[in-house]
């Protein structure tokens, strides 16, 4: 047996390589002091093996090339008595395991139901119980007590008085009672027996020295403990004959709760395990690696594909795809089959019993399934979320579609607009003041003055051309920013109308914001205010720019006539302002009614799109 902290020289005697590869790859995931691990792939290899090297622990597949079921645990058991083995079985060979374990393996453990956490305990427990079963034989030794299993509580029973005496103090130890080397009458020993078994040890006793022919007896029940607990024990007892007729029964109980509590977790994981494999909300199945055939599926996937589960095992894995999806499919198998990654996701389409299509998004994972490689299946149905991206982004792409035409809409707009005021107002005043200057030339009249009224035009005209130029150009905006470009047109605004207006925007901060954000604020109002001065008549205009942690907003009031939004609703002035809005995911809320004013209102989450880069 190691000492505390030595490095563990670990044998594996296993003839599946995939097997071994997911053992190895446990055993240096735990966190034990691993020094070497060495393999073996049969009996013969073992044998030769242990003659070089003197591992702290052995773990033993039981089908081997040259030995099968618990002769390969006796062979390599009688090769090294000393050495803890732990049994490496299936879920098939339950049977077999425990079989060993009554033969003196420390422990089993079932493929593929263990991870390194399970492992590392099973390693530690059997060193540890074969270090205690050596201890004690070796104590037993010195007192000359003949044991036939370390620990456990040995008994003789006198079958002619039917008295029973507990051997030494292990019988004290495990269950507790103050009876060492001490007879006690066979009933103290029948009546801890739990009700429910009792009848049947009795009947088994009985029928082993009076019908058998066979002096061995074994069973399994519970037994009282002194504080009032039931222990699993496994008792074995041997009977003495003399001239032919059964006199004696030595034995010797072992307190295998432990074990027992340890079995039934694993049938209960294995329950808990088919419920969440049957009942999981996703749809769920396994697949052959080699044949592709669908060996087993879940509830759910009955209902998602319309199979029934005996349709679905003689199907295969291209039954569930169309033909223009197989390239896609051979090269999966192909990667997942041969791929140390034991994982793979992806989403895929497929085919129902009804032949309709559906999206899956399928996570899947490579298994040992009854002894084969298998890969286990889950999948999500995600046609509906497919659908609903395609439905939004055919909504965003028409919604592009309608901003882009506001957008030429209220640049032909503007346009007409240059050209109606180049028309009727510069283009006028050019004329005139080109007529006078031709006076002038001509004499008609005193040239002085005719030039004097012809530089009024001209600079009359240069005015206009100014203003227009300001109107479509906002150079204010990179100069100085957005608030002093506002200012600025609401300062125009005062110099020819009476009207109060109040602009705040203590609240507002823009270093940080992109130039095309400040823009659409910039045309948002130059839209509503030209709104204002043509339709409303108001004697008071608010205008509210702020900013706080999460959003910006703009609030534009006028106490004008107001409108009947419902009837308003589809103009372009109204329009281009919610299009720019939109653009930049902000919400516009609008009250009014008519004889009321107007309040506009809105905002816009502070994003990406907004912020400077």
């Amino acid at each position: 047996m190691p000492e505390p902290n030595a490095l563990l020289c670990i044998l594996i005697v296993e003839d599946n390589p995939a097997d071994l590869f997911v053992l190895e790859g446990l055993l240096w995931k735990t966190r034990l002091p691993i020094g070497q691990i060495v393999k073996a792939k049969s009996n013969e290899e073992a044998d030769s093996l242990l003659k070089k090297e003197k591992p702290n622990l052995i773990l033993l597949d039981l089908s081997l090339p040259d030995s099968v079921g618990i002769e390969s645990f006796k062979h390599i058991n009688n090769i090294a008595p000393n050495i803890p083995i732990i049994v490496l079985t299936g879920l098939s060979d339950m049977d077999m395991a425990l079989e060993t374990m009554a033969a003196g393996a420390q422990d089993y453990l079932v493929k593929a139901e263990f991870d390194e956490k399970l492992l590392s305990k099973s390693i530690q427990y059997s060193i540890e119980r074969k270090r205690n079963l050596e201890n004690t034989r070796v104590s037993n030794e010195r007192y000359n007590i003949v044991v036939k299993a370390t620990n456990d509580a040995v008994w003789e029973m006198n079958l002619a008085d039917q008295t029973v005496l507990w051997v030494g103090d292990n019988f004290k130890k495990t269950f507790g009672y103050d009876l060492v080397d001490v007879y006690v009458d066979a009933n103290d020993w029948i009546y801890k027996i739990h009700p429910e078994d009792r009848d049947r040890v009795q009947q088994s006793i009985t029928d082993t020295y009076t019908k058998s022919g066979s002096p061995y007896w074994k069973e399994e029940y519970r037994f009282l403990k002194s504080n009032g607990q039931y222990a699993y024990v496994l008792d074995r007892g041997y009977i003495i004959y003399e001239n032919e007729q059964p006199t004696r029964m030595i034995g010797a109980m072992q307190d295998i709760t432990e074990r027992k509590e340890n079995a039934e977790m694993i049938l209960l994981s294995e329950k808990r395990y088919r419920s969440l494999f049957y009942y999981n909300p996703m749809a769920i199945f396994i697949w052959d690696l080699q044949s592709h055939q669908i060996v087993e599926v879940n509830d759910m996937a009955e209902k998602e594909y319309g199979y029934t589960r005996d349709e679905f095992v003689q199907l295969t894995l291209w039954d569930l795809r169309s033909p223009d999806n197989f390239g896609k499919l051979k090269l999966f198998i192909e990667h997942i089959a041969t791929s140390d990654e034991m994982d793979s996701g992806g989403t895929w389409e497929h085919i129902t019993k009804t032949g309709e299509r559906i999206f899956m998004n399928i996570f899947s994972h490579r298994i040992q399934y009854n002894g084969k490689d298998a890969v286990m299946a889950i999948a999500q149905n995600v046609t509906g979320k497919l659908l609903l991206e395609k439905k939004l982004e055919e909504e965003r792409l028409i919604k592009q579609k309608e901003i882009a035409e506001a957008v030429i809409n209220t640049q032909e707009t503007e346009r007409h607009d240059i050209s109606r005021e180049l028309h009727d107002n510069v283009n006028q005043q050019l004329t005139v003041a080109m007529m006078y200057i031709a006076s002038a030339e001509k004499k008609q009249q005193p040239g002085s003055d005719l030039l004097r009224q012809s530089a009024d035009f001209i600079l009359h005209a240069i005015e206009e051309i100014r203003r227009l130029s300001k109107g479509l150009v906002t150079p204010l905006i990179k100069d100085f920013g957005l608030v002093k470009a506002i200012e600025s047109v609401l300062e125009d605004l005062s110099a020819v109308n009476d009207m109060k207006i109040d602009f705040v925007s203590d609240t507002f901060f823009e270093d940080d914001i992109h130039y095309d954000f400040k823009l659409s604020i910039f045309r948002i109002v130059q839209e509503q205010v030209n709104n204002v001065l043509k339709h409303s008549g108001a004697t008071e205009l608010k205008i509210d720019l702020g900013r706080n942690r999460n959003s910006i907003y703009l609030s534009i009031y006028d106490n004008g006539v107001g409108f009947d939004l419902a009837v308003q609703k589809k103009g372009i002035g109204l329009y281009n302002i919610t299009s720019r809005v939109e653009l930049f995911n902000g919400t516009i809320s609008i009250h009014t009614a008519p004889t009321s004013g107007c309040a506009m209102h809105m905002s816009f989450p502070i994003t990406q799109d907004i912020m400077r880069h």
